[in-house]
């Protein structure tokens, strides 16, 4: 099976909103492409993907989880995260919550809001509903309120039902 015919397979769903595709032997494709030739040099466009996809699979229990679990899903979805095309700004999201919750690398509120940031940027609503929460609250930085108002109010205008409720409890 073809990267791509993985991807497509990935993306099947049956009438009930269920996985419908052949997700085993997407997976293999996936973890066999995100595993060419790891010698530390850059990774190709193939191997972020399914670099990507192998991460999305373990850390939603699509797939036997291996040793490490956490670990390899952080170092996965930072991979992905901070490569330059930016294929995938979500991983961005997912690396967040792993320095958030220090799932799999030591826990780094901070760091995890730039990369919530970042990935508003690219505009990923929970990124930006995570960034204006942590900026109210003063997680992992100074509390700063017009900061806060600025990415809530950016993920309530991109309909984004938490920030939207948020808004309204905290009269933003």
């Amino acid at each position: 099976m073809t990267l791509t015919d993985a991807a497509k397979q990935h993306k099947l769903y049956n009438k009930h909103g269920k996985p419908a595709g052949d997700l085993k032997t997407a997976y293999k494709c996936f973890e066999a492409y995100a595993n060419l030739g790891n010698t530390g040099g850059t990774a190709s466009r193939n191997q972020i993907k399914a670099k990507y996809y192998k991460a999305l699979y373990i850390s939603r229990g699509l797939v036997p989880s291996p040793p490490n679990k956490d670990k390899i899903i952080a170092e996965l979805f930072k991979e992905v995260a901070d490569d330059e095309a930016n294929e995938f700004p979500e991983a961005k999201v997912r690396y967040g919550d792993c320095l958030c919750y220090g799932k799999g690398v030591e826990q780094d509120v901070s760091e995890a809001l730039k990369y919530f940031e970042k990935a508003a940027e690219d505009g990923v609503k929970v990124a930006m509903y995570n960034a204006g929460n942590m900026y109210y609250n003063g997680i992992g930085c100074t509390k700063d309120i017009e900061k806060a108002k600025y990415y809530l109010k950016l993920a309530a205008y991109n309909d984004y039902e938490p920030a939207i409720k948020f808004c309204k409890e905290h009269d933003i």
